[in-house]
């Protein structure tokens, strides 16, 4: 069998003995190699064997005390120790494992461990990068961790110390107020995606993170990744605050969708809305349909002036408003000219004589403000057989009967006895 230089002499790991010097007053002043293998003349960048019999001092030109300490505490001790070096020559990091051999004489593992030295500065480089950025945007970091349910946010000024740190799972969202209940359903939705091999996962959800009750709209966008050491699954990701974003595209939908003078949908998104609503009505069910024209507002607009005339159409609106019901359609077709519509209307007949009822009632009201004025009503009840043109047509006509036979009055049309007044 070969002896154990051999083996030391070819095995991939770096090795050395050194014995230690010391000085008069016994204390470490150098060391001397007086053993070292291919590995550590590779790692030298030197041949092997010339290392043997240098000191420390004439090889690097200086002796780190620390290493030399510790050197001399495994080879007089007998204790073992594992150090982190540098070398700057070299530029590369090392991990030292120091054991001892026999009296005055320790030996030394080296390992290479630059690449992952430099890898773990690149991380905390960016990182530090990381956190910079989120100091600078309305970002804000977070970790969840599925075993301990613990949902951890980043430093930031943008939450609370109270809401850093949530246990109890997305019942402890709840009730520490960061979400509401109604947006549980959000989360629950993104976690089972996540859960289910999706490796990012992005929504919006409304938060209360600064405290003071008040819920933003935040974008938030969350990957997952299972921990080496535990194999749990774990959620990253950040917040990014869309409240001026979510706002503004309301603004532009509600200016997409409304009449802009009198705050009522405009007529492209009525009838839209009507016909959406005949396609979904129950069979059997009836609609009314309410044609509504300001009587004589020509008359108001040359006698009053145009802006007048856009008060007494906010005022009328806001009669109509009052009128029906909030799940009922109302908009303006243009003009003078304004539509209500009921889906799905029990004993339509009354429906309607109701609601004309509080109409002119509400007129009536406006005349003794200031705003006197009438109106022509035109209503046809139908079924889903009828379209939306079928509605619009037999509407117009009663509206013509109603102002016909003299204006302020509202005329009924039934789809049931053949669109006929």
């Amino acid at each position: 069998m070969r002896d154990a230089d051999f083996y030391l002499e070819n095995m991939p790991i770096a090795f050395c003995a050194v014995e230690i010097l010391t000085g008069e007053d016994g204390r470490p002043v150098d060391y001397c190699l007086v053993y070292h293998n291919r590995a550590y003349a590779r790692l030298a960048g030197l041949p092997y064997g010339t290392l043997n019999g240098k000191r420390g001092l004439e090889v690097r030109g200086h002796i780190d005390q620390e290493l030399l300490m510790c050197c001399y505490d495994s080879a007089f001790h007998g204790k073992e120790h594992v150090l982190k070096d540098y070398s700057p020559d070299q530029e590369k990091h090392f991990l030292i494992y120091l054991y001892p051999l026999e009296d005055s004489l320790c030996g030394c593992v080296l390992q290479d461990v630059t690449e992952n030295r430099r890898m773990e500065l690149k991380l905390i480089h960016e990182h530090e990068k990381r956190k910079t950025f989120l100091k600078a945007t309305t970002e804000i970091d977070f970790e969840y961790d599925f075993a301990t349910e613990t949902l951890a946010f980043g430093d930031g000024e943008r939450v609370s110390e109270k809401n850093r740190v949530i246990k109890g799972g997305l019942k402890g969202l709840v009730e520490n107020g960061i979400i509401r209940e109604k947006d549980r359903g959000r989360i629950e939705d993104a976690f089972e995606r996540l859960k289910a091999g999706n490796r990012a996962v992005e929504f919006n959800i409304q938060a209360c993170l600064e405290g003071g009750g008040e819920y933003r709209w935040y974008a938030v966008s969350s990957s997952a990744y299972v921990e080496q050491k535990t194999g749990q699954l774990r959620v990253v990701g950040y917040l990014r605050n869309v409240e001026q974003m979510i706002k503004a595209q309301a603004a532009l939908k509600k200016e997409a969708m409304y009449d802009p003078l009198v705050d009522l949908y405009n007529v492209k998104t009525g009838k839209e809305m009507v016909t959406e609503a005949l396609e979904n009505m129950e069979a059997g069910g009836e609609a009314i349909m309410f044609m509504m024209d300001i009587d004589n507002f020509k008359r108001i607009n040359d006698t009053y002036g145009h802006l007048k005339g856009d008060e007494y159409l906010k005022r009328f609106a806001a009669i109509l408003k009052h009128v029906f019901r909030k799940s009922d359609i109302v908009y303006r077709m243009g003009g003078d000219e304004f539509i209500g519509f009921a889906a799905d209307v029990s004993q339509p007949d009354q429906a309607a004589e109701k609601i004309v009822e509080r109409l002119y009632g509400q007129l009536e009201q406006a005349g003794r403000e200031g705003f006197e004025m009438q109106c022509s009503t035109g209503i046809f009840i139908g079924s889903r057989q009828n379209p939306y043109s079928g509605f619009y047509k037999m509407a117009d006509q009663a509206l013509y009967e109603a102002k016909r036979t003299g204006k302020n009055k509202y005329q009924i049309i039934w789809e049931k006895d053949g669109g006929q007044p």
